[in-house]
């Protein structure tokens, strides 16, 4: 304990003292990590059979990102000793991430004392579909509110698609900043966004009550834009996309009003957004070159161009679509795939883009963008030079500064640098394969 308050404080002092020289540099947290880890490694050399060490240095490893290495040195841990609460919360953690939800599942039940597990559990019903039990585990951790949702859509089948083509093509009505398609709402034309940042259907409030959808009382958060925001419980009875009518499905209601402003400034309110969980229903298609959404229900084929590069991606929590990527050819970096941040590439705090080089200019520093209402303080419009994703590269990415909230970044106890947005794959198609687990990128 000594040893280690003595090179938590030595980390303090170095970091206050650190003003130009962190140009270039990780931020003071990434670089007391990677201390911490190296000598996580050095006190474990020579005691590879001792769990308490073992432990150290996998902690390390998952504040790094470093998620195989980190499942080798737990997967040690948990061997030596069965009941290694924290060796099994973590490979728990690992293997939700990694969509092997039986093996997350029996983990975690096993750990469930340990700090995060019961969270991570909580992650691995709803993803599993078991609501009923998802909702026990919500009062356990005291989240009223999501226990409500939970309960509810335990009372019958979601999603449930009523008829529709196999597949179905939806033009975009306007593709920037954000893709925005029609849709009905109980009946009732609207114009929706579409966003894999966004969890449920987001719903602002006078279209809740002029469409009629079934609201229910108690509030929860939801991660979108890259911070948390209050949303209140609701079920849209029918929600129609293209050919396509899906009932029961869950959704949540916050003011959209001034992010309709920035989205679609010289049109119609923006009533909604289409997230990620009703996505995955689904075999979709973003098309950024032709400005189309196609959704394929299950079973329905599909064939990508030859040779299409394929990104591999996790799904972290309930529903955060996670890839990996680099900035300027920095070091590997995990990345939240938020489709549509609006006219964006790329957002991060200000020290992840202090680490690569780039830097607002004095423009930028005048003109703020939206996160002044999304977050609460505004966002700084940077241009990043290259944006590389496993074979996919682009250059001259607009980004912001600021869009992702600090309190996110090691959100799951693993950390996460970015925002990857729909700039960067401007003039490309996107299919999402759950199967397995890769983003088809067409040309």
């Amino acid at each position: 304990m000594a040893r280690a308050r003595l090179v938590i404080a030595t980390a303090a002092l170095v970091a206050a003292g650190t003003t130009r020289a962190d140009w270039m540099q990780p931020d003071a947290a990434y670089r007391e990590a990677q201390m911490l880890a190296r000598l996580a490694a050095r006190d474990t050399t020579g005691h590879a059979g001792d769990p308490g060490r073992l432990d150290s240095l996998g902690a390390q490893l998952m504040k790094l990102t470093r998620l195989d290495d980190a499942e080798q040195v737990y997967g040690r841990a948990a061997a030596l000793d069965p009941k290694d609460l924290e060796a099994l919360a973590a490979l728990g953690k690992i293997a939700l991430f990694r969509d092997r939800l039986a093996a997350a599942e029996s983990l975690l039940a096993g750990a469930d004392a340990a700090p995060g597990a019961l969270e991570d559990l909580l992650a691995v019903r709803v993803r599993r579909g078991d609501y009923a039990g998802a909702a026990g585990l919500a009062d356990r951790l005291q989240l009223t509110g999501k226990a409500e949702l939970l309960r509810a859509m335990a009372e019958a089948p979601i999603y449930q698609v009523a008829n529709g083509p196999e597949t179905t093509r939806v033009p975009w009505v306007s593709a920037f900043p954000v893709p925005l398609v029609r849709a009905r709402l109980n009946g009732q034309t609207v114009l929706m966004a579409i966003d894999t940042g966004a969890g449920d259907v987001l719903l602002d409030p006078a279209t809740v009550r002029r469409c009629r959808v079934q609201k229910l009382s108690a509030q929860r958060t939801e991660f979108w834009t890259g911070s948390r925001v209050a949303v209140t419980n609701a079920i849209v009875q029918r929600l129609e996309i293209g050919g396509l009518r899906i009932e029961r499905v869950p959704a949540g209601a916050l003011p959209l009003r001034k992010w309709s402003l920035e989205v679609n400034p010289l049109g119609e309110p923006v009533a909604g957004v289409i997230g990620l969980n009703l996505l995955e229903r689904f075999t979709p298609t973003l098309d950024f070159e032709r400005h189309v959404l196609e959704l394929r229900r299950p079973g329905a084929g599909f064939a990508p161009a030859a040779g299409a590069p394929r990104v591999p991606f996790e799904m972290w929590g309930e529903s955060e679509l996670m890839v990996y990527g680099s900035i300027n050819g920095g070091r590997r970096m995990a990345m939240v795939l938020q489709s549509r941040l609006p006219a964006c590439g790329r957002g991060a705090p200000p020290e992840v883009f202090d680490e690569v080089g780039v830097k607002p200019g004095m423009l930028s520093r005048i003109a703020k963008g939206a996160g002044q209402w999304l977050q609460g303080r505004a966002w700084t419009s940077v241009l990043v030079p290259t944006l590389a994703l496993g074979p996919v590269v682009q250059d001259k990415v607009q980004g912001w500064s600021g869009a992702l909230d600090p309190s996110e970044v090691m959100r799951h106890g693993v950390r996460r640098d970015a925002l990857l947005a729909g700039d960067f794959f401007r003039d490309r198609r996107l299919t999402f394969d759950w199967r397995s687990h890769e983003i088809v990128v067409e040309y």
